[in-house]
């Protein structure tokens, strides 16, 4: 038996590894040294991809991204990482694991997992190579996979009619300003539930979308009593600099933080007179504009279910698995604002969609134009019509 050794820079401490014949010995140590030389850590060979992906996504990606972002992360290593790779050492990874990897997730699940998959492992791999634990990150010498998105038709101008028409009928303010709300600005779901209404401004006739309502994780070994609805911004486990807002239970507010998610949006006539109206009827005019059960933030699953039901209820869909999701909202305002002639960039900062140059320029200087569009878009649904009928 044959042993090479060198010593570590970081610690001045042997490290040994055996090998049966000199000649292989000789070749280990070479390249032992060559490694060190580079800052990559000898002792961490014997890294597994799992004993890596916990200590990234715990003491690293938990720093950088957001709570909702790490959650996906997680999901993603525990569902399609470690099953695959994650007992094998980190540097036994090279390019034609990670393709295999890939394209298992593609074959198995969907070429939008396998593409999200390959978002969290280059981060996870670039960091180790970064930390000493690879000489180079596999990840990177892998092309990112495509992905098939599942084709979302837009409501036509008929069916956003028929859906204003129906809420108009039921006369039932709170729904009627909730879902003009999504079919005139084309918020996201998050934005609209955490819209509250000192971020509704009647003078201006603008909404503010500073907020989204999202449930983040509480650090490990927290519990609160069942009475409690509110829980302390301490119990949270998320960055540091995270600006949120705790409502009830895991439920906060959150400031996205992004230029794309955070802008100023007019308010067309009809969806001001829609959300006057539910201001003027409803008992809680200072915390979020919708909720249920006294204050609690309405879920999303609940929400879509909600949307669901309308659809059917308003005669666009034969059953709720018929019904579109709920994102196709998006999808008909950007439809309805290109058939009202409203101009692609205007279109794009309205949905949020702008690069930063664009945002910065349409998004809060030049509300008149957005307004205009929006109204343009008011004008083909005939509103006024369907408010008289």
């Amino acid at each position: 038996m044959w042993i090479a050794q060198v010593y570590l820079p970081a610690t001045g401490k042997p490290y040994q590894r055996a090998r049966a014949k000199q000649s292989d010995a000789i070749a280990e140590l070479r390249k032992m040294q060559r490694d060190a030389d580079k800052g990559i850590d000898l002792s961490a060979k014997t890294t597994t991809v799992s004993t890596w992906m916990t200590q990234w996504l715990d003491d690293i990606a938990s720093r950088r991204v957001k709570p909702n972002v790490l959650a996906n992360y997680r999901s993603i290593n525990r569902r399609h990482i470690e099953p695959h790779i994650g007992k094998r050492r980190l540097s036994s990874i090279d390019a034609a694991a990670i393709r295999k990897l890939l394209r298992t997730v593609e074959t198995n699940v969907s070429s939008r997992t396998a593409q999200i998959t390959y978002n969290v492992l280059n981060p996870a791999f670039a960091d180790a190579a970064k930390h000493g634990l690879l000489e180079w990150n596999p990840v990177a010498r892998v092309d990112r996979p495509g992905a098939l998105s599942a084709r979302r038709d837009p409501l036509t101008s008929a069916q956003a009619k028929a859906i204003l028409r129906h809420l108009l009928n039921q006369g039932d303010p709170s729904e009627l300003a909730r879902w003009s709300t999504r079919l005139f600005t084309g918020f996201r779901q998050a934005q609209c539930l955490g819209l509250t209404w000192e971020r509704v401004d009647f003078d201006h006739m603008v909404l503010d979308m500073a907020y989204q309502v999202q449930r983040l994780p509480l650090k490990k070994g927290v519990s609160h009593p069942r009475a409690q609805d509110v829980y302390p911004r301490a119990d949270f486990d998320v960055r540091r600099d995270l600006d949120f807002t705790p409502l009830w239970k895991g439920w906060c507010l959150v400031d996205p933080k992004t230029e794309s998610s955070r802008k100023i949006v007019p308010m067309v006539p009809p969806l001001a007179a829609a959300l006057q109206a539910w201001r003027d009827a409803s008992d809680d005019t200072t915390g979020l504009v919708w909720s249920r059960d006294g204050g609690k933030p309405i879920a999303s699953r609940d929400d879509l279910a909600d949307w669901k039901a309308l659809c059917v209820a308003a005669g666009i869909a034969p059953t709720i698995k018929d019904a579109p999701v709920q994102h196709v909202g998006r999808n008909t305002v950007a439809t309805l604002l290109l058939e009202a002639g409203v101009e692609e960039s205007v279109r794009m900062a309205i949905l949020g969609h702008s690069t930063v140059a664009a945002h910065r320029r349409y998004a809060y200087a030049n509300t008149d134009i957005t307004r205009a569009a929006l109204e343009q878009m008011a004008t083909l649904l005939q509103l006024s019509d369907a408010a008289t009928d």
